[in-house]
């Protein structure tokens, strides 16, 4: 997957925009740019990084739509 790819899919994934992403990841918005428009590879760290904050929202909505049911017997 491409930079541009991949910043563009995990600010999707997450509702969020590429400035909150960079603060939220500890960047700066040039190095996020850099990432997406090729101009540095994205580190090792920061796509696992990308893939554990796409768990934890999926996670998060599992959570909610299960705390919507009540179980009986």
């Amino acid at each position: 997957m491409s930079g541009k790819d991949a910043v563009e899919s995990i600010c999707n994934d997450l509702g969020i925009n590429q400035k909150i992403l960079a603060e939220t990841i500890g960047v700066s918005r040039n190095t996020l740019s850099n990432w997406k428009n090729g101009k540095q590879e994205i580190p090792f760290w920061a796509t696992k990084l990308f893939d554990l904050l796409k768990a934890h929202k999926e996670c998060n909505e599992y959570k909610k739509f299960v705390s919507g049911y009540k179980l009986t017997n």
